[in-house]
């Protein structure tokens, strides 16, 4: 049960987020740290930019649950 709930919280962040989070702990994970933040670096480098961080911000800022879409 303690999976699913834990699952379930990495679900519900933005799609794009979560790919690129995933790419860099596993990619990284097989690296040197110097390879390993770069790594980071990229995965944060595609996700800065897309609609879905900027729903992000909104959302907090405005004290509700984003609404990502995958953009």
């Amino acid at each position: 049960a303690r999976a699913l709930e834990i699952a379930q919280v990495i679900a519900d962040n933005g799609p794009i987020a979560v790919r690129q989070a995933k790419k860099a702990v596993s990619w990284g994970s097989e690296t040197d740290l110097e390879t390993g933040m770069a790594l980071a670096i990229e995965a944060y480098n595609v996700t800065v930019t897309t609609d879905d961080r900027l729903e992000g911000v909104r959302a907090f800022n405005e004290k509700r649950k984003p609404r990502f879409q995958g953009k």
